[in-house]
């Protein structure tokens, strides 16, 4: 097990930490200067998922260590916790040493490994955590005591909960299917689950304590802007099916009792439906919202084959199709061309922003050149959703008034980074949710205060799709 996260560890120092990192650690940098979130610091997520990562900007801030770096060592320690748990609560069921090694190391695998590039992210932090949940519902399944370590694993399937709610499909499918296999409420009121409603109940409370501004003001215009935003299910639908359909055939290969209702992969099984499901609502395709889907998936058949002898083609084909997975989830994104040595060639260590709806072209690259992040926002991201609605749909005159509002909210954001952040490198986008030829700088200047302010920056370089703009007062070329 050690082995296996320190391995993990050496393979991600030298990673550059994904975009939504990389963004999150930028605004709780700000948030220790003393910005306020949901006043004047904006994220479509709820706190806790930029708030989980303040421990990193503080610790980073009181040794001088980079946070990147401390993001990784506090995501392997939060694995090991993990493994902590689920191990006691085996312990705890009476299982044999054979059984709680391999199920230890299998995950320390699954969750410090298979993530690749998505590790550290939202949902690679949150599975984690949901993860002993999941492991002390398939032991009641089977009839075992998971020992009083159960009401750890409901803190953190509680704080998975809360960092995205549609993990509750995850932590909750297994057990109602468990509920009706006894024909009882009992494995519903289970020490986790109670701790966990606990913990949500408590998170939900704090936030309206809070962040009443955001809750009043932001988060309205997320629901009506950002979740629509959506692929076709005809789209989404491809992976759910090919991953569960894998795990189905495995489980069917190393022994057709792993498929009937008493089997101890039903659970897992459940679990990553539950994960399917997830994925499905969430509608963004991306890679990162399948981990859930993916891990649980795979622990469904591997926990079952690993004390068995199988031929070579099972095993040759098990491991090719988990390398697949992890190829799927480390997928890269549509992205941008290299803009770090551009960027530099113009101006050192730059006040930076951005006009387009992709948070990748702000991040991480802020943090890579040691830039300042000017921003109150990592992109126009709202402003994209609702321009999107309007085109694609045929909203009502009150909802085109709403999404006109949120254009125009972003608009005065930008606005006010632009005359307050000077910043004096601004790179603009020219796509629409990577999909659609877009002039972003045509739809900033349409605001004449914000056409003004633009005037001040020449354009240096079109690099593929993004247009870098300097200030020419302080340009240094």
């Amino acid at each position: 097990m050690i082995a296996i996260l320190l391995t993990a560890l050496l393979v991600q120092i030298p990673v550059v930490l994904n975009a939504d990192v990389g963004w999150l650690l930028t605004v709780n940098e700000k948030i220790l200067d003393g910005r306020k979130f949901g006043v004047d610091l904006f994220e479509s997520n709820p706190p806790l998922s930029v708030y989980m990562y303040m421990p990193a900007a503080m610790l980073g801030r009181m040794t001088g260590i980079a946070p990147e770096f401390i993001v990784i060592v506090l995501v392997i320690a939060e694995i090991s916790g993990a493994l902590f748990v689920i191990d006691r609560a085996a312990a705890a069921a009476k299982l044999g040493a054979r059984k709680r090694s391999l199920s230890t190391w299998s995950f320390a695998f699954l969750l410090a490994i298979l993530p690749g590039t998505i590790f550290g992210q939202r949902e690679h932090i949150a599975v984690i955590a949901l993860t002993p949940f999941v492991a002390i519902t398939a032991l009641r399944w089977r009839g075992l005591d998971p020992g009083r370590v159960a009401i750890l694993a409901g803190v953190g399937a509680g704080l998975a909960m809360s960092i995205k709610p549609f993990f509750a499909l995850v932590a909750g499918l297994p057990i109602i299917l468990s509920a009706l296999r006894q024909r009882s409420f009992r494995p519903l009121f289970t020490p986790e689950a109670w701790t966990a409603a606990i913990v949500v109940i408590s998170y939900g409370a704090v936030v309206v304590a809070v962040f009443p501004a955001y809750l009043s003001t932001y988060a309205p215009m997320v629901a009506e802007a950002y979740l629509p935003i959506r692929r076709e299910l005809s789209a989404l639908l491809p992976i759910p099916i090919a991953v569960i359909g894998a795990s189905l055939g495995f489980l069917r290969l190393s022994g057709p009792q792993n498929l009937k209702m008493g089997s101890a992969a039903i659970p897992w099984l459940a679990a990553s439906v539950g994960g399917a499901a997830s994925f499905l609502l969430q509608g963004k395709g991306w890679p990162y919202t399948a981990f859930a889907l993916c891990l649980f998936a795979i622990t469904a058949p591997l926990l079952q084959v690993g004390t068995k002898t199988l031929r070579a083609p099972v095993v040759i084909g098990g491991l090719a199709t988990v390398v697949a997975i992890g190829l799927y989830l480390s997928s890269p994104a549509p992205g941008f061309p290299p803009l770090q040595a551009r960027v530099q060639a113009y101006v050192k260590h730059p006040r930076l922003l951005t006009i387009t709806d992709h948070i990748g072209l702000g991040h991480p690259l802020v943090r890579q050149i040691d830039g300042v992040w000017v921003g109150s926002s990592c992109a126009q991201l709202l402003a994209a959703g609702a321009m999107l609605r309007e085109n694609s749909s045929q909203p009502s005159e009150g909802e085109r008034a709403r999404l006109d509002s949120i254009i125009e909210f972003e608009r005065q954001q930008l606005l006010a980074d632009v005359r307050n952040g000077r910043p004096n490198v601004i790179l603009v986008d020219t796509s629409l949710l990577s999909s659609f030829p877009f002039d972003w700088l045509a739809w900033a200047n349409s605001d004449p205060e914000l056409r003004m302010e633009l005037s001040r920056y020449r354009e240096v370089e079109d690099v593929g799709r993004v247009r870098i703009f300097v200030d020419q007062s302080n340009s240094e070329r």
